[in-house]
């Protein structure tokens, strides 16, 4: 795991040009911006108009996989941030063609993999990857992020030069880069607590989505789409899924244990995590670390089914404490998230990552299963949904709320009871708009009141649920439950539990491998029929029949639950005094957008006990936070 920086600039004169004396200082500046991502070493290579900068976390091969890495005839260099996890056979059958490895990396498979294949390479890797790649005969930068989006791309094109990123911070330490806020990022935030790619939170910086590339000639830059996720059902004959899906799995977790340093893993206790600690367990000699986040003073399930999976496969495993935040915790968590992040479980990820550090380099995790196996309520109550839609017309809203509640006189609607009224509303509205409403933290009518004043008027109405639509046409061949699915993989997963994953891990050196999201097992299950992953009200059906044997009874049969921090009782401690301080004394960064008297009114009724007001206030001290660190 490492990061990448680098620019090319438009308009420089082809090889034995004179370059610009700036360059390598500004590759060393990007370089000491993404130091944490890879505190075993770094270095930059400059050339002609382009710039490569790389630090590096070492993993496999430790003393000679130093980057950028150039090809021995000089006409190819490259940075990878990841993990190619099939390099050991690709290698072979390069080797087989005739081809000579100076080292055992990753890097150097890819880059001959390359000479070898062009863009073929990419139906070949199997991993989460990043890569920069200089072709100095076609005088072309090429830039590629993995299938699913597990390892971030930033880039800018401005100024007469495109400037990427693994992080957002190592952008702006290009000359001239500005940091004004996109607007529009603003209300998504507010929508989903991230800002989705390709937008971020500041205006002409952008995030390559995932299983794209994008190619840089001075003709200008080209963006494809090289694969995409697919649900359309496949016939299978006799097969049996069950056996195969466990197949799979063992591969896929198997697969991703290469490594020269200490290996552990992320237990939460739930059966994803449960299984993959299940399966290294089978094929390492040692007992595998295993780290469990927890909270003080609550009744944390998630420890004691975690204590019982470390039991039942003899893991070392550690449960750690996750104490209320402070304030010098959140800003280094603004910092390293780049972008404001209001999931309140990235704080006892980024506490997590921070202790299994101290003892492994790399981690694997759970995460992932609830997309690829069904995992989500939100899954569960589209097929109920499914039903009623079959029985009511679309859009008959009145008629299907009235069967289940009534009118007050003054108009205020008496839920009878609260889920099926939430039921008949779903069905009405349809998956799209069910699934905004239940991914959405500050609903359309909490972001109107908030967005008052000039800011509101210059959203001109703005939806940020309109980031949803393509999701929804690409789509829309698909059964409803695959949408949802579709969705999920493309917004909430991508930019929002993998976005975590990768800044909590980096921000200490950890790298995190999610063996649940290899792209080859995350193809067989979408193939599936939604009947095999959700059903009868219970979702990752298939998975659970899978892991018979593998994973503890009790654990399979648990009740799901989100990983949630104790948010309220934060904002009852510290956090609430910080949240006066910095939000409501003096002048804030969010009153720039922010109507402050209703930031006010939220705070005074959560401070008097209105509950559902922690998400929203949690979202506003985040971009406060974010704000100081960065404008």
């Amino acid at each position: 795991m490492c990061g990448l920086a680098g620019f090319y600039r438009f308009g420089v004169p082809g090889p034995g040009a004179e370059a610009p004396a700036d360059g390598e200082a500004i590759l060393h500046r990007m370089n000491r911006a993404l130091a944490h991502r890879g505190p075993d070493g770094q270095g930059i290579w400059h050339q002609d108009g382009v710039g490569l900068a790389h630090v590096r976390l070492a993993v496999v091969d430790l003393t000679g996989g130093a980057q950028p890495f150039e090809s021995e005839d000089g006409r190819l260099v490259l940075i990878l941030n990841g993990e190619i996890y099939n390099h050991d056979e690709l290698r072979e059958e390069l080797r087989r063609e005739g081809r000579r490895f100076r080292t055992r990396t990753d890097t150097e498979v890819l880059l001959q993999l390359y000479d070898a294949m062009g863009e073929r390479c990419l139906s070949r890797l199997r991993g989460m990857f990043a890569f920069a790649l200089w072709d100095r005969r076609e005088r072309r930068l090429w830039l590629v992020r993995d299938r699913l989006g597990l390892k971030p791309l930033y880039y800018r094109l401005g100024g007469n030069a495109l400037v990427f990123a693994s992080e957002l911070k190592g952008i702006l330490e290009y000359p001239g880069v500005p940091r004004d806020v996109d607007e529009r990022a603003i209300e998504e935030f507010f929508t989903f607590g991230y800002v989705p790619a390709p937008r971020t939170i500041l205006h002409g910086i952008s995030k390559l989505e995932a299983g794209e590339s994008l190619s840089v000639t001075a003709r200008g830059v080209e963006r494809t789409r090289y694969w995409d996720l697919d649900f359309s059902p496949e016939a299978r004959g006799g097969e049996a899924p069950v056996a195969r899906l466990r197949q799979a799995l063992e591969e896929a977790v198997t697969g991703q244990m290469g490594s020269d340093v200490p290996i552990g893993t992320l237990l939460s206790g739930g059966i994803d995590s449960t299984a993959v600690l299940g399966f290294m367990t089978n094929h390492l000699e040692e007992p595998v670390p295993s780290f469990t986040a927890s909270f003080p003073g609550t009744r944390d399930e998630d420890a004691a089914y975690a204590d019982l999976a470390a039991r039942r496969y003899g893991s070392e495993w550690e449960d750690v404490p996750v104490p209320e935040p402070t304030s010098e915790l959140l800003d280094a968590m603004a910092w390293h998230f780049d972008e404001p992040f209001a999931d309140p479980s990235a704080v006892p990820t980024f506490v997590l990552c921070a202790h299994a550090r101290k003892r492994v380099t790399v981690c694997l995790s759970g995460d992932g299963g609830d997309e690829s196996f069904g995992g989500y309520r939100r899954y569960r109550d589209n097929e109920s949904s499914q039903a009623v839609r079959r029985l009511m017309p679309v859009g008959n809203a009145d008629a299907l709320l009235a069967a289940v509640g009534r009118w007050a006189p003054e108009g205020k609607w008496v839920p009878k009871p609260l889920r099926l009224r939430s039921l008949f509303r779903d069905a009405s509205e349809g998956p799209q708009a069910s699934y905004a409403n239940v991914m959405s933290i500050c609903d359309a009518e909490s972001r109107r009141r908030l967005f008052g004043g000039p800011f509101g008027e210059r959203l001109a109405g703005y939806d940020a649920r309109s980031v949803l639509d393509e999701c929804f046409r690409r789509s829309a061949r698909w059964d409803s439950t695959s949408q949802l699915q579709y969705a999920d993989f493309k917004t909430y997963l991508a930019d929002g539990i993998l976005t975590k994953v990768d800044r909590a891990s980096m921000a200490h050196g950890l790298e995190v491998r999610v063996p649940l999201l290899d792209h080859n097992l995350v193809e067989f299950m979408g193939h599936l029929p939604s009947s095999s992953k959700v059903a009868w009200g219970r979702g990752k059906q298939l998975l659970k029949r899978s892991l018979r044997g593998v994973v503890p009874e009790q654990i399979l049969g648990r009740r799901k639950r989100g990983f949630t921090p104790p948010l309220g009782r934060w904002l009852e401690g510290s956090m609430g005094c910080l949240f006066e301080l910095r939000v409501l004394e003096g002048s804030s960064f969010v009153s720039r957008f922010l109507d402050m008297a209703e930031v006010r009114r939220l705070w005074t009724e959560h401070r008097a006990g209105a509950r559902g007001r922690s998400q929203l206030l949690w979202a506003i001290l985040v971009l406060e936070t974010w704000g100081r660190c960065f404008q």
